[in-house]
């Protein structure tokens, strides 16, 4: 008994098991939640790069993109030859007018009634109408059909690849039947159609401008072939009034 009494008891082996493993599951939750923590930190850090990265687009929504850049531009085009038409009867009236004027200055009673020098002024004034009208239906003529090719227009410096199917002169000169063509078109893919729709809208782009100062100068010598015109009919008016008095 005072063996017993005197030795320290033990723990039991029940109880120290139960303690460890209380310690070792507060040690796993601790760990998982730091790893939770980690996880989600990584998680907002990698949410917050993408939104802050621009939005690109798709490969879909590119050629959707170049379509409605090349039916703008073709629609352009096609407002810029009819403005080209209407420049041209304009053109016309004015060259029926100058020619009406050149009748009467050259018939014999004008001749007659208006002296050397009134008459050579006259028949200058209206020869300079006549020319700005000339210039301005070659100008004009100039938009609506394009006399040479369109990568003459752009010049040697400027070096693009063929667009097949969507350049109508690549197309013909590369392809000679309908099965050729058949096969090119369902050859294309995707970087193919981006490029050539991009060349096909160069071109366009290039031609409308051309185009446009080319109307601008056929316009601006309209007004002063219809300017030099009225001068020539009002001082007709004039000198016709000073004659009969």
């Amino acid at each position: 008994m005072t063996e017993i009494a005197g030795r320290t008891p033990e723990q039991p082996p029940e109880q120290t098991s139960a303690a460890d493993t209380s310690a070792a599951a507060a040690a796993d939750t601790s760990a998982a939640g730091s790893s939770a923590a980690g996880s989600s930190a990584a998680g907002s850090s990698a949410a917050g790069s993408s939104a802050a990265d621009p939005e690109t687009p798709s490969t879909a929504e590119r050629i959707d993109l170049l379509q409605w850049h090349l039916d703008r531009y073709d629609r352009s085009r096609a407002s810029t030859s009819s403005r080209a038409s209407v420049v041209l009867s304009a053109s016309a009236i004015l060259s029926a007018g100058n020619a009406v004027v050149l009748a009467q200055l050259l018939g014999g009673s004008v001749a007659d009634r208006l002296g050397s020098v009134p008459l050579v002024l006259f028949t200058l004034a209206s020869l300079v109408s006549a020319g700005l009208v000339v210039l301005s239906l070659l100008r004009a003529a100039s938009v609506l059909v394009t006399i040479r090719p369109s990568r003459a227009i752009l010049g040697s410096g400027d070096e693009l690849p063929e667009a097949l199917v969507f350049n109508g002169t690549d197309t013909v000169r590369r392809l000679h039947s309908f099965a050729e063509f058949q096969a090119a078109l369902a050859g294309q893919r995707d970087p193919e159609i981006r490029r050539a729709a991009q060349v096909e809208l160069w071109i366009g782009i290039q031609q409308h401008r051309q185009r446009y100062v080319r109307l601008r100068e056929a316009v601006r010598l309209l007004r002063y072939a219809a300017v030099a015109f009225l001068a020539i009919l009002a001082s007709a008016m004039i000198g016709n009034l000073f004659l009969q008095l």
